[in-house]
């Protein structure tokens, strides 16, 4: 019971970070597929359909006749299925990363984590690569070297 309580207090303090994820990860670029890269937005509608085919699946026998029950189902169906189009989406990402690599361009990427920061990232093709997260108050930078040595950089506001 400790754990349900816990769950649901993250979920009102995180949930709006969390829907907002959703929504700019997998339904922006469907919305508005100028929004970033093709690329990185192909990987993005991947995501989508397989949350979508995730869930037709799940649920194409319906829903079961008690409504505790139901919404315990549609809860764990939305869970299983955002899992699974995560996966494929981040999947699709390190592909999209290897061929853009292979082809011996930068290979960059823009996003928010679930915490609600927007990230801006982008890998080289000698191996190094940089992100940069952002919010309100603070900025944090990591990179790495040719060389191997890892670099991080964080700015706070003062005010």
């Amino acid at each position: 019971m400790l754990l349900v309580g816990r769950l649901l207090t993250d979920l009102a303090t995180g949930g709006f970070h969390a829907l907002k994820w959703f929504v700019h990860e997998f339904l922006l670029p469907t919305i508005r597929p100028a929004t970033g890269s093709r690329l990185a937005n192909l990987c993005r509608v991947i995501g989508c359909f397989v949350i979508v085919a995730s869930l037709r699946v799940e649920l194409q026998d319906g829903l079961l006749l008690n409504t505790t029950a139901a919404v315990i189902q549609l809860g764990a169906a939305g869970l299983t299925a955002i899992l699974l189009g995560n996966v494929a989406k981040e999947f699709a990402f390190d592909l999209a990363a290897r061929f853009t690599l292979w082809c011996g361009r930068a290979f960059v990427r823009n996003g928010l984590t679930v915490s609600g920061k927007m990230f801006w990232e982008i890998q080289f093709k000698d191996g190094t690569w940089m992100r940069c997260e952002s919010e309100r108050t603070q900025a944090i930078c990591e990179w790495t070297e040719p060389a191997g040595r890892c670099n991080r950089l964080e700015l706070r506001s003062i005010a």
